[in-house]
């Protein structure tokens, strides 16, 4: 069998999920190339348990909006652990977060910081978690945005209400402006709960939004390179409510 990429999507601590889409996919360690979308941390049952199944199979993963976040918690804990004085700006984390969180291990953490925020993948792909801003070359985009894009106005430029179930007015998806040369496979954005979103902003260029809300139960998705298959697994239950999704 030749070489595959897979590519899956945002498993936000569905373990149980992820286990059932490898066995399905028949995952090969050491053939295959698994590259997860980001956020694998918080809202399901077992994240610690997601980054570890990741580092055991020896997955490669982009960073996700919710690692970005652990770690800038992190930070300023490790600051407040030196500095009595200081006092961490970042809103308090929920009890079981905060356990989940203590709970990663030094070797965890390592792994989640050396996250890229994007990576090339063979047949002209990239995988980013959120996206890019359309008009500005890879080099030029900055982490902070490509965590979080959703949509984009006139301009090509990062836009948000502030709240991701909102639309902010006159701005369309990021993914429709996408000028490439590049294909994309992204998470982030939950366009539906059954089937990816696929846009093609040019003849020659794909965009895959892969994040099919297996946290809300949808499904768990994996795209397989380079044929683009297919395949899913159902969320065992819905774990959150999507009208209760918390802000970023």
């Amino acid at each position: 069998m030749s070489v595959r990429c897979i590519v899956v999507g945002d498993v936000h601590g569905c373990l149980d999920e992820l286990d059932e889409l490898l066995r399905m996919i028949e995952h090969r360690p050491g053939r295959d190339r698994l590259v997860l979308a980001g956020d694998m941390l918080d809202r399901g049952p077992d994240p610690v348990g997601v980054v570890r199944r990741a580092r055991s199979v020896g997955a490669e993963a982009v960073l996700g909006n919710h690692e970005e976040k652990h770690l800038r918690y992190r930070r300023h804990e490790q600051r407040r652990a030196r500095d009595p004085d200081y006092r961490n700006p970042m809103r308090e984390m929920p009890e079981e977060r905060l356990a989940q969180h203590l709970a990663l291990s030094d070797d965890d953490w390592r792994w989640i910081g050396a996250l890229p925020a994007w990576k090339r993948l063979p047949g002209g792909w990239l995988v980013v978690h959120a996206g890019f801003e359309p008009r500005r070359t890879l080099a030029e985009q900055k982490t902070p945005v490509i965590v979080r894009i959703r949509d984009v106005d006139e301009r090509g430029k990062f836009v948000s209400t502030g709240d991701p179930r909102e639309r902010p007015p006159g701005s369309v998806p990021w993914a429709t402006r996408w000028g490439g040369p590049e294909s994309v496979i992204y998470g982030h954005h939950v366009h539906g709960l059954e089937e990816p979103r696929v846009d093609r902003p040019r003849e020659d260029v794909a965009c895959w939004g892969i994040d099919t809300g297996c946290v809300f139960g949808g499904r768990l998705t994996a795209l397989i390179l380079p044929a683009c298959e297919v395949v899913q697994v159902p969320a065992r239950r819905e774990y959150v409510a999507i009208d209760r999704e918390e802000i970023d």
